[in-house]
């Protein structure tokens, strides 16, 4: 029996190193073994455990050098990177929001267990970009007579605007076939199913503007961080416009 005792205190610590780095954004190997109540050296044998386990942990180098996750967000033993964050996101905003009565108590009790699972600095980040998720009604006939699906890497490189609230350089083609080039912030991301719009503040027109996501051709992440602005105006803005666009 104590032959085991070493190796279930091992497993109870190297539990307890995933959750200290899951909810920091940056820390140390001195401070994470003065926590633990081990030596650096014990510290660096776990962490090159828990790399061997797959879990993607990044340090700079040197002496002191800091340590993090790579960015995303980590679901129990599960970690997801920001793309898989978001679109499990997405599906429970979309699926919540639709309302099926069939299964509207089963995804209550899925979007519980799933926030509680997240470390509290990565919950109220998703808390946050839920609030920016807006489902509508499902699209016209007159929409969905010139709609395709969108591209893969269009919707990825917007869903990376979208969550690290970067501004983004894309290629437009509005309903009459002319194509623009435009500088966006993404403030909302509207689902009229089965159509996404791209809510933002187009820092050509210096005004809101709403975008089909299935009309933009590509788009490139720029480093720009922007701020959030006041939701009322992009929501009237997107109630109208997507009616006809």
């Amino acid at each position: 029996m104590s032959s085991d005792q070493p190796r279930e205190s091992r497993v109870l610590r190297l539990d307890k190193l995933k959750a200290l780095l899951a909810e920091r954004e940056y820390t140390t190997a001195a401070d994470l073994a003065e926590e633990l109540g081990v030596s650096t050296r014990t510290l660096h044998r776990d962490l090159a455990l828990l790399r061997e386990m797959g879990l993607p942990v990044e340090g700079d180098r040197g002496t002191g050098g800091g340590l993090r996750l790579e960015p995303g967000w980590s679901l129990g033993r599960v970690h997801l990177n920001e793309s898989e964050a978001l679109g499990l996101l997405l599906s429970l905003t979309i699926a919540e929001k639709v309302g099926s009565p069939l299964l509207l108590d089963d995804l209550r009790s899925i979007t519980r267990k799933v926030a509680a699972a997240f470390a509290p600095t990565q919950a109220r980040r998703i808390l946050a970009l839920r609030q920016r998720i807006l489902i509508g009604q499902a699209a016209s006939v007159q929409v969905l007579a010139g709609y395709t699906a969108p591209r893969p890497a269009v919707t990825k490189a917007l869903l990376d605007a979208f969550a690290r609230r970067r501004t983004a350089l894309m290629r437009y083609e509005d309903r009459h076939g002319a194509v623009t080039e435009r500088e966006i912030e993404l403030q909302f991301l509207y689902y009229n199913m089965p159509v996404w719009y791209a809510l933002a503040w187009d820092l050509l027109r210096d005004d809101i503007r709403a975008f089909r996501v299935d009309r933009i051709q590509d788009v490139r992440v720029l480093p720009a961080e922007f701020r959030l602005r006041p939701p009322a105006p992009f929501l009237a803005a997107g109630e109208e416009t997507v009616r006809t666009i």
